[in-house]
């Protein structure tokens, strides 16, 4: 199959299937170069996305030339084609055994098909997006396929439910802001001091990792577009991901310079010993701070620094127009990634899925929106001086 790659002869893999397209190609309502991206390859996972399951046997019944191990269906392709097939199952020969996958491959067709292993319509969609969530970022951090730099939307999709969940993360963190000053900085401080853990950079693995994956995302992003959708007008509709991405990477850039880099003035800061203040902390939510004689550490006071940007009303509204390109970005992608057979979500429970994704995604959103509205609205009172508040 792999062999099949230029117009003219052109192979694909579907599910088992080996069509060959060739004569398609001219025909195909997305452009040749739709059909070209994949040639050789498994298109599966992205043929699923943007296709109804029956659309083969509508349109392309006789592209079909066999499957994969079985050496082709019956007179659907000459001699050539069937052996040249036939080559694919001998790879998965070893010692003399055929592996059969067959069965195994059914089993979980049929349960995708369905509600899976989880029957239950309330709890079962939010069940399976948890597993996928998880599973696809156990693959991003220990998956090889992610520094391949191809058209596969694998590890755009990883990366892409990676930074979400980091996303989710930062929301949650950044609440902080609304403790006060000793527990938004000393929130802040509990990252500068996992530095030991960035390999010698003024920053730490976490960090370094969510550029890694955004870089990636970014990257791999540009390249389909280029290759893919770059023949579409705006219109389309089909380049509203690249421009929102383009316009979220250009707000990211502007956000790190501001906080992440910018500059700030001392404050003084009791930290717990041990990076979290488990007890009494939990008991009145001030994990990043101690109270009580101690060595008072001199660091950023990214809390003052967060009301004097936001101080200014095109500050805000420049964040909150960002928050909501976000919004339209995540919803966007998740609906294309939802039905991914990757991602193992049950045919029955994807447009559940899908709403619940938009649900997480405008809740996100609203804990953005508000970290720049209470800012301006409710400023900080007395003098702008670095002293404990």
């Amino acid at each position: 199959v792999a062999k099949h790659t230029k117009k003219g002869d052109v192979w694909v893999v579907l599910h088992g299937r080996v069509l060959d397209v060739s004569n398609f190609l001219s025909q195909h309502p997305g452009g040749e170069l739709a059909i070209l991206t994949f040639a050789g390859k498994d298109a599966s996972a992205e043929f699923d996305m943007i296709h109804p399951p029956d659309v083969i046997e509508k349109y392309a019944p006789d592209a079909i030339i066999g499957s994969l191990g079985t050496g082709g269906e019956s007179g659907s392709a000459p001699a050539s084609k069937v052996s040249a097939v036939a080559q694919v199952a001998a790879s998965g020969v070893a010692g003399g055994r055929s592996k059969d996958y067959a069965k195994a491959n059914k089993n979980r067709t049929d349960r995708l098909d369905g509600y899976g292993k989880v029957s239950i319509p309330v709890i079962g969609p939010f069940i399976y997006m948890v597993l996928a969530f998880m599973k696809e970022i156990i693959f991003t951090i220990f998956g090889q396929k992610n520094i391949v730099l191809t058209n596969d939307r694998v590890g755009l999709s990883r990366s892409a439910i990676f930074l979400f969940v980091f996303v989710i993360i930062h929301a949650v963190g950044n609440l902080h802001v609304f403790l006060g000053p000793r527990d938004f900085n000393g929130y802040g401080y509990f990252y500068a001091r996992l530095y030991w853990t960035g390999f010698g950079l003024q920053a730490n693995i976490v960090e370094e990792y969510v550029l890694l994956s955004a870089l990636l995302h970014v990257a791999v992003a540009l390249k389909r577009t280029w290759d893919i959708s770059l023949n579409y007008s705006v219109a389309s509709g089909k380049l509203n991901m690249a421009i929102s991405g383009v316009t979220l990477l250009t707000f990211m850039t502007i956000h790190l310079f501001q906080f992440r880099f910018g500059d700030t003035k001392p404050y003084d800061l009791c930290p717990p010993e041990y990076l979290v203040n488990i007890w009494p902390g939990v008991m009145r939510l001030g994990f990043f701070w101690v109270e009580g004689t101690c060595d008072y550490v001199k660091v950023r006071d990214i809390y003052r620094l967060e009301f004097e940007v936001f101080e200014s009303l095109g500050w805000v509204l420049f964040y909150i127009g960002a928050v909501c390109v976000f919004t339209t970005h995540m919803c966007l992608g998740w609906a294309k990634v939802v039905g991914a057979p990757a991602l193992g979500i049950p045919k029955r429970y994807q447009n559940k899925a899908a709403h619940i994704g938009y649900v997480m995604t405008v809740g996100v959103a609203l804990i953005y929106v508000s970290f720049p509205i209470y800012a301006h609205m409710w400023p900080i009172s007395g003098p702008k001086e670095s002293a404990p508040l």
